[in-house]
């Protein structure tokens, strides 16, 4: 049993609460006292190895202030003669586990980042941190416990998902369905359907992965197309008593059967754009909200909500923080050699910034720009008592999507307005593209077999959705006078389709899906050609 496995077992919640959640009390000098001290110690490991030289030059920098006048600004293309080949020689002397994630397209394939133990650890401390979060009611309240049961929906070695399985595995002697081991031999779908099937017998207590999932779910538990069959199995005590008493819940409220009849989940935790988007259908299939926090393979787990559910407040000691102002931002993307000013946690105020991190505990990214624009919400939240600035997830930088100077779309805010709308869709991507002279935003639009609205219907419905969750839109319309927005409707079978084409391709999991936003010409004729 581990140690924390021991003070769960022994109701040290005290104790709990404060190794894992003590941050949110942290004023704003403590915060940057811990950033500072981790990112001196971070000289030290890097000073002597080659990559650190490369950076460094022959002097380490002394200080904060001396890092960020001498050391420049990177992104991942600054790191790929030292990672791509997994070789560790040029870095500091570790025991490294490596992590892979997308590449650039014509630049590198993937990238891989190396994370050391205690980066590793990290992991899995900051999914207690979001399980404590997840299913308490207020400060100090830990419903953790030893024998609590995780939904295995996480993707295999070596994406970063799977580390963050394995490292709470480590941490909590946790109970996956399936098991780690038997999960990493199945397909996505199927280590789904074998959680869901064995969650029938143990329960469920938390889920951890994305938002979307969960609320596709709970449509087809709705529409009564889980796809369940009967079996032996279901002839177990504890299964027909969990399915008695959710049958009786539906049918006392005169509706099918829902997730949350036959499981009451504890907490969950979700990343990703989507979160916000489907977090209050999660709620009504499932019965809790999804916690949000964002992370990723070059970042870890960096930030998360409070048990309020509103802003969230990043982890003093998983990166060293620098934001760049919108302003800034943009400077730098009509001009790529213009280097953008930074701001420290403590020099923030209202608005959206581009983080840029660097890593902690023995990392090797250093003043990384990953691609992430987060919006500071408040610079505090009296009701959780935590002083530090609140956050949003606002887009990342190569989803940003300009209009006139006028409109900015973000993933999220098409997610919206399609979820908004009320339309009926399988999936869509959308990009900025130029006709007749004049930019516009063309959204590809893949429906559902059920929805019948002429092109005509979609595109006002569709419109009407936009100009309430972006009212900069319709203002554009009407001052030019002009249409901005293309609606294309894609076949039946489309982004299916285009997924099985790049499993049989042999594509790397991260390249499986078109993305949502600035599409390449190439995946886009393919999704028009394969429905």
């Amino acid at each position: 049993m581990t140690y924390t496995s021991e003070l769960i077992k022994n109701g040290e919640k005290e104790k709990i609460w404060s190794k894992y959640c003590g941050y949110l009390d942290l004023s704003m000098e403590e915060f940057m006292h811990i950033q500072e001290r981790l990112l001196v110690e971070q000289f030290e490991t890097l000073k002597d190895c080659n990559l650190g030289k490369h950076f460094f030059g022959n002097r380490p920098p002394k200080n904060v202030e001396d890092f960020r006048k001498n050391v420049p600004l990177t992104t991942y293309s600054d790191y790929v003669e030292f990672l791509m080949d997994q070789k560790e020689d040029d870095l500091p002397e570790a025991n490294y586990r490596w992590a892979r994630t997308s590449g650039k397209s014509g630049e590198y394939p993937c990238k891989w980042v190396p994370y050391t133990d205690r980066m590793y650890e990290k992991l899995g401390e900051v999914v207690l941190t979001t399980m404590i979060l997840a299913s308490c009611s207020e400060k100090g309240d830990v419903q953790v416990e030893t024998d609590d049961v995780f939904l295995l929906a996480t993707a295999p070695r070596p994406y970063i998902s799977s580390y963050v399985s394995l490292a709470t595995d480590d941490l909590l002697d946790a109970k996956f369905i399936p098991s780690l081991a038997e999960g990493a031999k199945m397909e996505f779908g199927a280590r789904l359907a074998a959680g869901f099937s064995i969650g029938m017998e143990t329960g469920i207590d938390y889920f951890f992965g994305i938002a979307s999932i969960l609320a596709k779910m709970g449509e087809r538990f709705e529409s009564g197309m889980t796809g369940g069959k009967f079996s032996l199995k279901m002839l177990k005590p504890k299964i027909l008593g969990r399915y008695f008493k959710a049958f009786m819940k539906a049918k006392i409220q005169k509706r099918g059967i829902l997730p949350r009849d036959l499981w009451n989940l504890k907490g969950i935790m979700a990343g990703g754009t989507d979160t916000e988007i489907y977090k209050d259908k999660v709620k009504h299939y499932w019965g809790k909200l999804p916690l949000e926090g964002v992370g990723g393979t070059e970042i870890g787990t960096m930030c998360a909500q409070a048990w309020n559910y509103k802003g969230m407040t990043f982890l003093p000691d998983i990166n060293f923080y620098e934001f760049i102002p919108l302003s800034e931002h943009l400077k730098a993307k009509e001009d790529p050699s213009y280097i953008p000013k930074t701001l420290l946690m403590n020099e923030l105020t209202l608005g959206v910034y581009e983080v840029v991190i660097t890593n902690l505990h023995g990392g090797v990214l250093l003043r990384n720009r990953v691609g992430d624009l987060f919006e500071v919400i408040a610079m505090e939240d009296v009701e959780i008592g935590c002083r530090l600035p609140q956050f949003k997830f606002f887009s990342r930088s190569s989803d940003y999507l300009g209009l006139r100077g006028m409109v900015r779309f973000t993933e999220k805010t098409i997610w919206h307005a399609l979820e908004g709308s009320g339309i009926k869709y399988v999936d869509w991507t959308a990009r900025k593209e130029t006709v007749d002279g004049k930019s516009i935003l063309h959204l590809y639009l893949e429906l559902d077999e059920t929805e019948k609205s002429s092109p005509t219907v979609l595109k006002k419905m569709i419109k009407k959705s936009l100009n309430k969750v972006d009212s900069d839109f319709g203002d554009m319309e009407k001052m030019m006078d002009d249409d901005y927005l293309s609606i294309t409707k894609l076949p039946s079978g489309a982004f299916n389709n285009y997924i099985q084409s790049q499993r049989e391709a042999g594509a790397d999991l991260a390249h499986i899906k078109p993305p949502h936003m600035q599409p390449k010409d190439k995946q886009l004729e393919k999704l028009m050609k394969i429905g």
